[in-house]
């Protein structure tokens, strides 16, 4: 049932996954700015300068180049949790008050996963 070549196909694919997980697959993207998308906007703010955005349902925080939902008023409070984005193509939404944040880089990355 278990072949030998079985076993080294199986440490190559082990490997290859361990590699690929170790790359920065981000190499040479800064992150740049913070996208803020709401039902009735969607804002760019830079993230060169520390910046509080207070709105209706939740407070977004702009520190050190990165990003949180640090106050909202739902229910579950999974979008404080997440805590701070800090590279290109991280996100973090507050579903109920239907915002969420993006920080985008100084080059646009390809997730190969969803392409």
């Amino acid at each position: 049932m278990f072949k030998p070549l079985d076993g080294v196909l199986l440490l190559m694919i082990l490997t290859v996954a361990l590699f690929w997980s170790q790359c920065d697959r981000e190499h040479g993207t800064k992150p740049v700015s913070l996208r803020i998308v709401t039902s009735n906007t969607d804002d760019t703010l830079s993230l060169s300068r520390d910046t509080v955005v207070v709105m209706e349902h939740l407070t977004v925080e702009i520190r050190n180049e990165t990003a949180a939902i640090t106050r909202s008023d739902c229910r579950t409070q999974q979008c404080v949790r997440t805590g701070f984005i800090t590279k290109p193509g991280q996100m973090s939404a507050c579903m109920p008050n239907g915002i969420w944040i993006e920080i985008l880089g100084s080059e646009k990355t390809t997730d190969v996963i969803s392409y």
